[in-house]
């Protein structure tokens, strides 16, 4: 038999979280023929001597629905190894869709996700339609694997025009709606997302779509799966930075019980009006997995640490006074921050209300300007700006923002206590099986950071210790693949499709973070690099060679099989 492509000698860590061993990989016609001792010719023969051949890995919490449209690979999720995106998370996707909502949709995702609206207006193209309409025209231009979710914003959007932003639905739009979710379901979604977070506001001001749903219409949506023998469900309840309330839970358990799916739940992560919540979560999971329930929190194994730019960042929209003056033009935003009374107002709600994420304005330092006359300022916190200039951190923080039309680059550099915190959270959701490596939130707020490289950090920071790299492999890919009912994907066996990814070990590493600058419009995001992803393989083609696309479009559309 002549192979399509055969891999010599490497280390096959196959995804099942079984040891390693030595073989060779066969692949033709986009899936693995052989695997063990090959013998036959093959176009082409990659030598694997001593490098990781594994399933390529599975991103099960993006929002590349846009990206894809520009750019076929989505980096720099393939350049760290991924071979497959789950897009459409959180209950945002742009279908269904009315033509006239189109818009207001893509305004949502502006405003929520931190999508460019100049990047989407010169390079997304869509007018409307289904999951099909969607995906359809993407179809020959992926070079990665693409599953979306079915998002309840959006079907909301569709069954209630504006009034999904503003009431509960009636029976009437409730039994529309699940034959919205129905049909995208038919036409291959991977599941139904939605979202109850408070911090989750449109860019018309408003509570996206899916934060006016009741708990009883969450349920009778989710309860569309119970009609198809594959799906899976994403949600981020209401109180899930505090440990999910009883009535959170009761909602969880309503889900499962009416779908019969297993569910995500979004990131684990603690803030600090809540540090002990993430335990609180896994405690629940666990309990639920005794009763049969499957609920996988999200993880990632980044680096703790919070980019903004006042231009495009969410992160004050639970304070109302916060939330009016971030709306409008950036003239308009710039004139409001400047105005005394409104940072009074500003001042007394950082001291006062309750929020997912709160920090110290102070902690801010500057990490990028768009005025090279500004160079200065970088390194600088807001409280070194006030101390020089007078005035408070506040004061100091808005002035710098508003001198670069809302553009300046800000991070928070956190303390060592905090990074050791983080740290342990980190091990704890690595050493819980139930836990879901991924959250990378790849395609969205680009301005403020990029998640992708949770792959690679998992690989270089918590392997050998305190996990194997089999184990590591199987949650990258075997793990998400069986949750998805991906059967075909995220393990080396024969007959499965040929995703695979070559690794360099000793020498795998996360690049830097960088901002870059090529997107449509010109429009900046952060980006990061890898080094030691060798090859990368999507159905049986190499798509990456080295950090560097070949130019084959070999990705598919996933559809619920």
């Amino acid at each position: 038999m002549t192979y399509d492509l055969v891999i010599r000698g490497g280390n096959v860590v196959d995804g099942t979280g079984l040891p390693g061993y030595i073989a060779d990989v066969a692949v033709k016609d986009g899936r693995i023929a052989a695997i063990g001792r090959v013998e036959g010719e093959a176009k082409r023969v990659v030598d694997a001597d001593g490098l990781v051949v594994a399933p390529g890995f599975i991103d099960v919490h993006t929002h590349y629905d846009v990206q894809l449209d520009w750019d076929p690979v989505a980096s720099p999720a393939m350049q760290h190894g991924v071979t497959t995106v789950l897009t459409g998370n959180c209950g945002f996707t742009l279908y269904p869709a009315k033509p006239a909502d189109v818009d207001w949709l893509t305004g949502m995702l502006t405003r929520v996700e931190g999508m460019s609206r100049e990047a989407m207006r010169e390079g997304f193209r869509f007018v409307g339609g289904g999951f099909a309409d969607y995906w359809r025209r993407l179809e020959g231009k992926l070079a990665l694997n693409v599953g979306g979710y079915v998002g309840h914003s959006a079907v909301r959007r569709y069954a209630m025009s504006d009034a999904a932003s503003e009431r509960a639905a009636t029976s009437a739009e409730i039994a529309q709606m699940k034959e919205l979710v129905r049909a995208a379901m038919r036409e291959g979604a991977v599941g139904f997302s939605t979202s109850q977070l408070d911090i989750h506001v449109g860019a018309d001001g408003r509570g996206v779509p899916s934060n006016f749903a009741s708990s009883d219409e969450i349920t009778e949506l989710c309860s569309v799966l119970a009609e198809f023998p594959y799906g899976a469900i994403e949600i981020i309840p209401r109180t899930h930075a505090q440990g999910h309330n009883d009535a959170d839970r009761a909602l969880l358990y309503a889900i499962a019980a009416a779908s019969g799916k297993p569910i995500e739940i979004g990131p684990l992560g603690p803030t600090p009006d809540a540090p002990m919540a993430w335990q609180r979560t896994l405690e629940f999971t666990r309990e639920a997995r005794t009763q049969g329930v499957r609920i996988h929190p999200q993880f990632t194994s980044q680096r703790l640490g919070l980019h903004l730019r006042l231009a495009d960042t969410f992160i004050f929209d639970e304070m109302p006074s916060w939330l009016a003056a971030l709306q409008g033009s950036i003239a308009e935003r710039c004139r409001k921050l400047a105005d005394p009374a409104v940072r009074e107002k500003l001042r007394h709600e950082l001291a006062t209300v309750e929020r997912a994420a709160p920090f110290p304005i102070a902690i801010l330092e500057v990490e990028h300007v768009r005025d090279e006359k500004n160079r200065a300022w970088i390194g600088r916190s807001a409280a070194e700006l006030a101390a020089e200039r007078g005035g408070d951190t506040l004061d100091a923080f808005l002035d710098a923002s508003i001198a670069e039309d809302l553009a300046t680059g800000w991070r928070t550099r956190p303390s060592p206590a905090a990074q050791e915190f983080i740290t342990n959270v980190v091990r704890a959701s690595v050493l819980d099986p139930l836990v879901m490596a991924g959250s990378s939130d790849g395609g969205a707020h680009l301005a403020s950071f990029t998640g992708a490289d949770y792959t690679t950090l998992l690989l270089t920071d918590w392997v050998p210790d305190p996990i194997s790299l089999e184990h590591a492999i199987w949650r990258l890919a075997g793990m998400p693949a069986a949750v998805h009912g991906l059967v075909d994907r995220g393990v080396i066996r024969t007959g499965a499709k040929a995703d695979l990814v070559l690794i360099d070990l000793p020498n795998l590493a996360a690049g830097e973070h960088t901002v870059v600058r090529d997107f449509p419009a010109g429009t900046e995001r952060y980006y990061v690099d890898a080094h030691g992803y060798e090859m990368v393989i999507v159905n049986g083609v190499p798509a990456m060679e080295r950090g560097k696309h070949t130019g084959a479009l070999p990705g598919e559309v996933l559809r619920g099989a």
